[in-house]
């Protein structure tokens, strides 16, 4: 497993000496945060190898089992990636890592023991379940965005904060000279250090694919979507769709994801911090992954419209299997129609002010219209 101790050092470097005036400054809420994680991280961080070192005692067989080939769901945050990951891994031909996989028991070992340590606890009260309850309910009052807990399907991008090498850092060290290099990924991250974080993310799904033999991975992540040349060369089998919303919804809504992220974690002076630079992000991940993807064969790569899909859950998800050749199910087919009767009756309680984002709608449209206008050369 890799370790980029370089870049600890340098995130905790700027939080402590580079970070007045940003959304990460100092104040007895983040000091506490940072000391915790420096004290913290080590020891998780070693639990995490250990459990691979055992792996290869006692499940060496999971290294003969073939490489998988995923279905990556990319796109801009606040996209509807979430919503369509979960719909789909509602059809049991499919499986995905879940939050307590991702930080607890990335490695089969763990797993063993998690589940046996589950057990014992149900046979006295079930007191280790209490807990999880109790804590997945604290977690969804800081992060209401979506709902997440232990047992929820998450983005696996997560397994790179056991390398200290993730876009996800930028949630908690918000500082932008640190996080360009993986808006950027392909183009600016190290072919040497790309290679050693896909190797180590492969080895985590081949562990998820030994236990879960048959069923098709998917994996949402849209902090991918400026990595979609490194993962054609780690899974050369790989498919991708590919969300597009209209910016003009999209980028309010991801400017609030990440101010919620930084008041999670800091103490920022600003509502709605950094919006030059996650409107960078957002213009060249509209861009890049079309551009590198729309020249693969139909069956691999595929364009959802997000307005259509929360209109129609179950005419887009028909318009995948049909495209990328999944079985439709009977009982999957009852489960669309229920969630298309909900999608229909669904109304968002989330509203932005663009004024205070220091946005204009028609601005917005505007903008990124060059950038969308190569979805209509080829369209998929």
């Amino acid at each position: 497993m890799p370790f980029n101790i370089r870049y600890y050092l340098t995130y905790f470097y700027y939080s402590f000496f580079r970070s007045k005036g940003t959304p990460g400054r100092l104040s007895v809420k983040r000091i506490f945060l940072l000391l915790f994680l420096f004290f913290v991280y080590p020891i998780w961080n070693i639990y995490i190898r250990l459990g691979y070192y055992l792996d290869n005692w006692f499940f060496s067989e999971f290294k003969q089992e073939q490489y998988p080939a995923p279905v990556f769901i990319i796109g801009n945050y606040r996209s509807g990636s979430t919503f369509l990951h979960r719909l789909l891994l509602r059809d049991q031909q499919f499986t995905c890592l879940k939050a307590w996989e991702i930080y607890f028991s990335p490695a089969l070992t763990q797993r063993w023991f998690l589940r046996l340590l589950n057990r014992i606890s149900r046979r006295i009260g079930n007191p280790l379940g209490k807990f999880i309850d109790a804590f997945d309910r604290s977690l969804n009052d800081i992060y209401a965005m979506h709902k997440t807990g232990m047992f929820t399907y998450e983005q696996d991008s997560q397994v790179f904060y056991h390398s200290w090498s993730s876009y996800n850092l930028f949630a908690v060290f918000p500082f932008p000279e640190l996080a360009q290099k993986y808006i950027y990924y392909d183009q600016k991250v190290p072919e040497t250090r790309r290679r050693k974080e896909f190797t180590y993310y492969r080895g985590v799904l081949t562990r998820q694919m030994f236990l879960h033999k048959g069923k098709q991975y998917i994996s949402k992540n849209p902090d991918f979507s400026p990595a979609v040349e490194t993962i054609k060369e780690f899974f050369p089998n790989a498919k991708f769709i590919n969300l597009v919303r209209p910016p003009e919804q999209m980028i309010p809504s991801l400017i609030n994801l990440w101010a919620n992220n930084w008041r999670a974690y800091g103490s920022p002076e600003e509502t709605y911090p950094l919006v030059d630079t996650l409107q960078e992000q957002a213009k060249h991940w509209y861009q890049y992954p079309h551009e590198r993807l729309s020249n693969l064969p139909m069956d691999r790569y595929l364009v959802v419209d997000f307005e259509k899909l929360v209109a129609n859950p179950k005419g887009e998800i028909e318009r995948i299997y049909k495209q990328f050749g999944f079985e439709f199910s009977d009982e999957y087919h009852k489960i669309m129609e229920e969630e298309t009767i909900k999608a229909r009756n669904f109304t968002s309680g989330n509203s932005y002010s663009l004024s205070e984002m220091g946005l204009n709608r028609e601005e917005l449209k505007q903008e990124y219209k060059p950038v969308l206008e190569g979805y209509k050369k080829s369209p998929r």
